[in-house]
């Protein structure tokens, strides 16, 4: 009880539940820096080692992964299971980066896409339990449709990995490759990201079933999670609207 009264005791609880507060925005820039750097790197790629493109989207990606396992602990247990399933991804994008492996980075991109499912689980039940349309509540459901994207994109370099040539690329001159994590992240982020928002610019195409499938249903994923959360987040502000009008005479 003592130790409770410590004054650095009760500033370390303090910025701990500030943190927690604002755990959403820390996801959220993490998740915005991923996507705005990602081009940077393809375009610094040509004159940069190849290794330092991949570190530094490896990295990011890295910060990402820890961000989600820091958004959805509320509790032991369930930090406990965001790190079984975040850490071995982080572990395998690393020893990619030493020991180039395609069955390393399929691996690594199999328990990824099982983390940021998980995350985004554990966070629309946040959102669907929440009574009040806060900014938390906003950044909750940013970080829901942006991790959609990311999770499709490590998908569709999964698939890339495990049947070759899933996707065809319209660009009069270059070649693209579908594999997240290193100068070439831009294209499965892009392709998912346009799919997700149903774009559709035909410039990446995806030329087998499985892939067709999945494209498929990200669109459609795109679209129920938009219009079901636009109707949530209406009725919540309704029925908050409604609770504090002043009573009529």
């Amino acid at each position: 009880m003592a130790a409770d009264r410590h004054p650095a005791f009760r500033l370390t609880a303090r910025w701990l539940a500030a943190m927690r507060n604002h755990r959403f925005d820390v996801l959220l820039c993490a998740l915005v820096l991923l996507l705005l750097w990602t081009p940077v790197v393809r375009l610094l790629a040509p004159i940069w080692p190849p290794a330092l493109s991949k570190i530094t989207v490896t990295t990011l990606f890295c910060v990402v992964l820890l961000s989600a396992v820091f958004a959805v602990s509320q509790s032991r247990r369930s930090v406990w299971i965001a790190l079984w399933m975040a850490v071995p991804g982080i572990v395998l994008y690393e020893l990619n980066l030493v020991i180039a492996r395609d069955g390393l980075l399929a691996a690594s991109y199999a328990f990824s896409i099982a983390f940021l499912g998980y995350t985004i689980i554990v966070i629309l039940q946040f959102l669907f339990v929440d009574q009040r349309v806060t900014c938390n509540t906003i950044f909750a459901s940013l970080c829901v449709y942006l991790l959609l994207g990311v999770l499709w994109s490590t998908a569709y370099s999964l698939i890339e990995i495990l049947e070759p040539g899933s996707f065809t690329f319209g660009f009069a001159d270059e070649q693209g490759e579908m594999r997240f994590g290193g100068g070439e992240s831009i294209f499965p982020i892009y392709y998912s990201f346009v799919t997700l928002t149903t774009l559709g610019y035909g410039d990446i195409v995806p030329a087998s079933a499985t892939a067709r499938m999945l494209s498929a249903a990200e669109a459609v994923t795109g679209q129920l999670y938009l219009a079901v959360l636009v109707a949530r987040l209406v009725g919540l502000h309704i029925s908050q609207s409604t609770r504090h009008a002043p009573p009529r005479d």
